[in-house]
């Protein structure tokens, strides 16, 4: 039997890990290098192509900026989207901690497996909320949770130790109302797009 206690909203359906479960940073760091999310590996890669095509392809044409916040030891969305003529930066507390993200402004931000990992989640959009000009797209994707008790209590995903933040897409919408985001696509099992209220959709050139 799980030991673990979640604390759920009621209104949102936002549940999270209790704090006394998580792990240590370094544990979290040695248990990302167990993953298998390289190019070799061809499930990764087409889960990666398919994201693109659903959750960037529609909303940024090539030349675009994007910021890749938690790409992770290899990163391989970076790499694919770069060979599509996308302007890409990256960014990992474990392994690209380097933070010069922070003084430059993106057309989109794209957190791909990383919400169910952070322990603040609504901090972390907002703090990325800022990086983007009116108008620019947040693309998110995290495996939504069943929307019971007896469903989440059987369900894979939270069983991995590094997963403490779980979703609906319906969490995902009010979350980004509440950081003047409007939703402009969601995927039934895992993809959320996002568009900062401001100034209407871009329109995207190519920039060397």
């Amino acid at each position: 039997m799980d030991p673990r206690c979640y604390l759920e909203c009621v209104r949102c359906r936002f549940i999270q890990l209790e704090e006394t479960h998580r792990l240590p940073p370094e544990m979290q760091r040695n248990r990302y290098l167990q993953h298998e999310n390289s190019r070799e590996n061809r499930g990764y890669v087409e889960m990666l192509e398919s994201f693109i095509q659903k959750g960037i392809g529609p909303f940024a044409a090539p030349g675009a900026r994007i910021l890749d916040f938690g790409c992770g030891p290899e990163p391989v969305l970076a790499e694919l989207l770069r060979e599509r003529g996308y302007q890409v930066d990256t960014y990992d507390l474990f392994f690209q901690p380097d933070e010069g993200y922070r003084e430059k402004r993106y057309d989109l931000i794209l957190l791909v497996e990383v919400l169910e990992h952070l322990t603040n989640p609504r901090e972390a959009l907002r703090d990325l909320a800022g990086r983007l000009d009116p108008g620019g797209v947040l693309s998110l994707m995290t495996l939504f949770h069943p929307g019971n008790r007896a469903s989440f209590a059987g369900w894979w995903y939270r069983r991995d130790p590094t997963h403490v933040s779980f979703f609906t897409a319906g969490t995902l919408v009010e979350l980004g109302r509440s950081l003047n985001f409007t939703p402009l696509f969601t995927d039934p099992k895992n993809i959320m797009v996002l568009q900062k209220n401001g100034a209407g959709p871009l329109e995207y050139t190519s920039r060397r």
